[in-house]
């Protein structure tokens, strides 16, 4: 037999998922003792998208070979080299069938959580989980693929080889009656499995999202222009590029703000624009010029020689008219039976400070950016509330937490979510274990401290083979104590911004001579970064 790139590419994610599975089976077997009443269930919980860490082969796939191809791996995202030119190497292109490869034929598979310096971004769920009688699985998944890819890999082929391998080690049936979790853009998963109505999942009693974007959110249409500032490196040098890569890759397409005929729709518009308490205050994505004129993301239309998307990027039309038929899929109400199983948490800050909308300008072919963010409106600091909950949902289904200490990225990790969750997932009534009281969180870093971090990165860029991963002593031994007294805090800020996209942060850059062969300085650090510090100015807002 002939395995084909795609076949492979599956073959080897539930390989490395086997690792999962065998921890997951000795929890099962042998549970942390609790006091909990919440009933024993079994919870599939989906990070947020860039919350899973994503390996790449050593080697490329070889076509027509007849045997089973099995590869070694290195971490692609998130470590060291991402910074470093390394985000390029997540690309993906189609080949003459259609089926998206990842570059250079090198298979890039889940594998893991992110973590930057021991700052994850739902370690607080899993304590949670493991306190209240929950069997919790994190399904690593590629947040780059398309989504329908994705729930057909995850009910298709990992749920019947999960239950499989629980049964075959002696324990009872772990899909008996089990929930689904997401965070984020691991929600708009969940979405698609409920809706699936698959048999394999006759048994989900619940499904759960937690700040997830149902109608878009404004962090994404800069990227097609701006790339992302924290992988462009120092003076933009690879920002064509990362635009480039942003392009190639068919998930982030659907997390544009809705198109107009779903906010047209009569349900859909009255359940946003007359929320009582986050409404949606128009359509969220206007032209910059004319007064009035909407810019649908998922209909751009032509002004003459003048276009809404980039020329020469990669930019790809086909899989925009894709995202939108899967966009409108998660967004039409559900059918009675999965919407009385749908709960959807959103977070708010007491401050509101969350993009909620965008102006649009018309471009030529090669454009400077053309989109200008509105008003800030209630939200987590990367989704506005009135995107984070399906609009035809039952409101009892539909819950807020609002708190001055909400962070999107940091949402399954907030004791106020956590609960949330606990009065979703127990019984009524029933005394939950509270997770674990985590120690203080570091303060994020200034986005100016996390810049000269990430440029002293790149001037010693030529020890990377020594940074394996941000909690590598080697890392740490060179680092500068100016950053590295500072680097849960740099970390916490990156991944922040990551999830968040270049909305008010700007494209904010070093402004130093570096450039691509330029040698590790030999001035001590800290006296450099004051130099720098000195001669820059504020960022754009």
């Amino acid at each position: 037999m002939i395995y084909s790139y795609d076949e492979t590419r599956d073959s080897e994610q539930l390989r490395l998922l086997d690792k999962a599975i065998d921890d997951f089976i000795g929890r099962y077997k042998n549970p942390p003792p609790s006091t909990s009443g919440c009933p024993r269930q079994t919870a599939f919980f989906f990070p947020g998208g860039m919350g899973s860490q994503l390996k790449r082969a050593t080697k490329k796939f070889v076509d027509g070979v007849a045997t089973k191809q099995t590869f070694n791996y290195e971490t692609v995202w998130l470590v060291p080299e991402t910074f470093l030119g390394g985000a390029r190497d997540l690309e993906m292109h189609r080949d003459a069938l259609g089926v998206f490869r990842d570059k250079g034929d090198r298979i890039i598979v889940a594998d893991g959580s992110v973590n930057l310096a021991g700052i994850t971004p739902h370690d607080g769920f899993i304590t949670w989980c493991a306190n209240n009688n929950v069997d919790l699985f994190v399904v690593d998944w590629d947040w780059r693929r398309r989504l329908d890819e994705t729930v057909n890999f995850f009910v298709g082929k990992f749920l019947p080889y999960f239950q499989a391998c629980v049964l075959g080690a002696g324990c009872a049936d772990p899909l008996a009656t089990f929930s689904l979790v997401g965070h984020s853009f691991g929600g708009m998963i969940v979405n698609l499995i409920l809706r699936g109505n698959d048999p394999r999942i006759a048994n989900v009693s619940r499904a759960i999202t937690v700040g997830t974007p149902f109608y878009g959110y404004a962090g994404q249409q800069h990227r097609w222009f701006e790339g992302e500032p924290l992988l462009n490196g120092p003076l933009d040098i690879f920002k064509q590029d990362i635009i480039k890569v942003i392009s190639s890759l068919p998930a982030v397409y659907t997390l544009l703000f809705l198109d107009e005929a779903t906010f047209n729709d009569g349900t859909n518009n009255s359940k946003l624009t007359q929320d009582p308490n986050f409404p949606l205050a128009g359509y969220p994505s206007m032209d910059k010029s004319t007064a009035g004129l909407r810019a649908d993301p998922y209909n751009p239309q032509t002004n003459g020689a003048l276009f809404r998307y980039p020329a020469a990027t990669g930019f790809n039309l086909y899989e925009l008219d894709y995202a939108r038929l899967q966009f409108q899929q998660m967004a039409a109400p559900m059918a009675p039976a999965q919407s009385a199983k749908f709960y959807n948490i959103r977070g708010v800050r007491t401050v509101n400070d969350t993009v909620g909308s965008l102006t649009w300008n018309w471009i030529p072919p090669y454009p400077p950016s053309p989109i200008f963010d509105g008003a800030s409106v209630p939200g987590d600091d990367t989704q506005p509330a009135w995107t984070a909950r399906l609009a035809t949902n039952d409101p009892a289904r539909c819950i807020a937490v609002t708190a001055s200490d909400i962070e999107h990225v940091f949402l399954m990790s907030h004791p106020m979510v956590l609960d949330k969750i606990g009065s979703i997932l127990c019984a009524p009534g029933a005394a939950m274990k509270p997770a674990v009281t985590p120690p203080p969180a570091p303060e994020p870093a200034s986005q100016e401290d996390v810049f000269e971090f990430l440029e002293w990165l790149y001037e010693h860029r030529r020890l990377k083979k020594r940074w394996p991963h941000f909690g590598d002593k080697a890392l740490l031994d060179s680092i500068p104590p100016e950053f590295r007294n500072r680097l849960g805090g740099i970390a916490r800020r990156i991944m922040m911004d990551l999830v968040r996209g270049p909305t008010t942060r700007g494209a904010r850059k070093p402004t130093t001579g570096v450039t691509a062969k330029s040698k590790p300085p030999r001035k001590k650090a800290a006296k450099k970064a004051a130099a720098r510090r000195t001669r820059r100015k504020p960022g754009r807002k």
